[in-house]
């Protein structure tokens, strides 16, 4: 007796994603099915507990991807044309890229489809201007959002203009466009790629709203595409620090990335907020890097007491013990020891080129 179709893709969309594919290869019915954009929803709705996986920009600009992260693992090269320099940051299974030359790249590691981002047509001249960049999901209308905020990165050659210009990509439709300019010296984010948690992309900068400049978190709300602010921990200031913004276990969490280029220890302060927007959430834990390693980038957890982290002065991935206060080179097999960026992302069937499967 043949299985009902609605049972057979309730029990795929429970599968991993790998395993469907290699199912799709099966029957041409098999591929049809496990290939609609109904399915595939179903099946990224119904990863409750989406297995943790890293990509990795390492050493020539290539990229490897790590399923089942621990200590000791194995990593596989993606084979993907072109040269890596920055992974923005992922959403849903889609990882975007950008490359040497500056263009945007959505991909799924999975499925190794991709999709290149056209410019916003508002863009600044790249030689006269810089550019940072956030992803991920509006809810409000079930689409993918990339966010570009630009500014002059002027002198006395240049436009006297201190702008910050955002520009919004929807990914299903194509289509960009320019909303309010920022009420923030985003210029003054160390170039940082925005954070995005809750629904919002994230950076840390000065407000310009009351004048004195006062350390905030730049909070760009994706689905009413205006800034909020997000406190920030007393002891963090724009003018004492090298701080970065990125994502550690699904919460908003800071870095001193530059801490031992103004102390004279070579330790590195990490805020975590456990509970999103409320100020007494944030928490704080020190890794001593001692004199080999600094200005860490924390990637992921394993388990509950060890932090993955990327080493922004060896560029080498470490692991950092919360319960010993140890830190140890991670070994990774595959993978040239020399990593220059990196991200999580969960498995998906997601296709970056809307439309296709």
């Amino acid at each position: 007796m043949a299985i009902p179709e609605e049972l057979m893709i309730d029990i795929f969309s429970r599968l991993p994603a790998k395993s469907v594919g290699r199912f799709r290869c099966l029957s041409k019915l098999w591929r049809e099915i496990l290939s609609t954009p109904e399915f595939i929803k179903s099946h990224l709705n119904l990863q409750t507990n989406p297995q943790q996986n890293l990509l990795l920009v390492a050493a020539l600009n290539t990229i490897h991807t790590i399923s089942d992260v621990k200590n000791g693992t194995v990593s596989r090269k993606i084979q993907l044309i072109d040269e890596w320099e920055e992974a923005i940051g992922s959403c849903d299974g889609l990882v975007l890229l950008l490359n040497e030359k500056s263009e945007k790249i959505l991909v799924n590691p999975i499925t190794l489809q991709k999709e290149k981002i056209p410019d916003p047509p508002l863009a600044l001249n790249k030689t006269e201007s810089h550019s940072m960049h956030g992803f991920g999901y509006d809810g409000s209308i079930d689409d993918y959002k990339i966010v570009v905020v630009s500014y002059y990165d002027t002198d006395e050659y240049y436009p006297d203009n201190f702008d910050t210009f955002v520009d919004v990509y929807c990914v299903k439709k194509g289509v960009w466009k320019r909303v309010d300019n920022s009420p923030y010296d985003l210029s003054s984010a160390r170039r940082c790629t925005g954070a995005c948690v809750s629904g919002a992309v994230h950076w840390l900068a000065p407000s310009k709203k009351q004048g004195d400049y006062r350390s905030v978190i730049a909070a760009f709300d994706l689905a009413r595409e205006v800034f909020d602010e997000i406190p920030v921990p007393n002891d963090v200031s724009m003018d004492s620090g090298c701080y970065q913004l990125v994502v550690l276990g699904g919460c908003l969490c800071i870095t001193d990335a530059g801490r031992s280029l103004h102390q004279d220890n070579n330790k590195t302060d990490i805020w975590i907020m456990h509970e999103y927007g409320m100020a007494e959430s944030w928490t704080k834990f020190t890794i001593d890097c001692g004199y080999e390693w600094s200005m860490l980038k924390p990637l992921c957890y394993i388990g509950d007491e060890e932090v993955v982290l990327i080493c922004e002065g060896g560029e080498v991935l470490l692991v950092y013990n919360l319960k010993e206060k140890s830190l140890k080179n991670m070994v990774v097999d595959g993978a040239s020891a020399y990593v220059l960026d990196g991200c999580v992302f969960v498995e998906s069937l997601l296709s970056p080129c809307f439309g296709a499967p």
